[in-house]
């Protein structure tokens, strides 16, 4: 038996990265996981993972910056499952360039996905979450605490996604329903690939971890076990839970 047997757990951003790992650490676990990205052939790949790890999987193909996605993956998980025992808030991107240069565009398109997003999938999963005791984690970074040049507005998103998990985890205690955060450091996925070129991503990987992250690059699957642990531990609410290669001792 694994131990988060029949739970129902979404995690968006799922077709690569750190929600791809995090959908197939729950699946085998025994969770039925509901996967969602915008790329329907990774998204594939990643249920068909689950399911062989024996999870039942419930694939949803959308925008999560369109808003009235937001309450369908809720929508569609408690439909298929019957229930909702884990929101996992992963989907996001970033804007690599000074602030002079950003465009509105860009800027909107960060804050629907990055703030938007998960502050609403959290509105329409709480009616559920309250039945079932459950728990949300959202997927925040180490860079919520710090401002690197060229990285200013992402920072500001991960700032406001902390902040925003301390106060739900407050209105919600009386609830039962546990709210948290992870805080990764620099995690080499496909969440580089429209910041930086390949020549970019590699040599940002290597000058970073040398100068800033002693540890280097963290695994996406010790993020995917941190956010399990999250979800176990049932003593833990409004805190943020850092893996950050060593980032933090600089």
């Amino acid at each position: 038996m694994g131990k988060f047997d029949s739970k129902v757990v979404i995690v968006t951003g799922s077709s690569s990265g750190i929600g791809e790992a995090t959908a197939i650490a729950f699946a085998k676990e025994g969770a039925n996981v509901t996967v969602t990205g915008r790329n329907a052939e990774r998204l594939a790949g990643v249920a068909e993972k689950c399911r062989k790890a024996g999870a039942k999987v419930l694939e949803i193909v959308c925008e999560l910056t369109k808003f009235e996605s937001l309450e369908l993956v809720i929508n569609k998980t408690v439909e298929a499952f019957g229930a909702l025992d884990i929101l996992v808030n992963n989907a996001g991107s970033g804007i690599m360039g000074p602030v002079e240069k950003m465009e509105l565009n860009e800027y909107e398109e960060l804050m629907q996905l990055d703030v938007r997003a998960p502050i609403f999938l959290c509105k329409y999963a709480l009616p559920h979450l309250r039945k079932t005791k459950g728990c949300i984690v959202n997927v925040s970074s180490s860079f919520s605490t710090r401002a690197y040049p060229g990285m200013v507005v992402y920072c500001l998103t991960k700032a406001a996604m902390d902040h925003f998990t301390r106060g739900l985890a407050s209105e919600c205690v009386a609830d039962g329903i546990r709210v948290n955060t992870i805080n990764p450091g620099m995690v080499v996925t496909r969440f580089m690939d429209p910041l930086l070129s390949e020549q970019d991503i590699s040599n940002f990987r290597k000058d970073f971890s040398a100068t800033k992250q002693p540890l280097g690059a963290v695994p996406k699957e010790e993020i995917a076990s941190g956010i399990l642990y999250l979800c176990g531990a049932t003593s833990a609410t409004g805190t943020s839970l850092v893996v950050d290669g060593g980032l933090g001792i600089e």
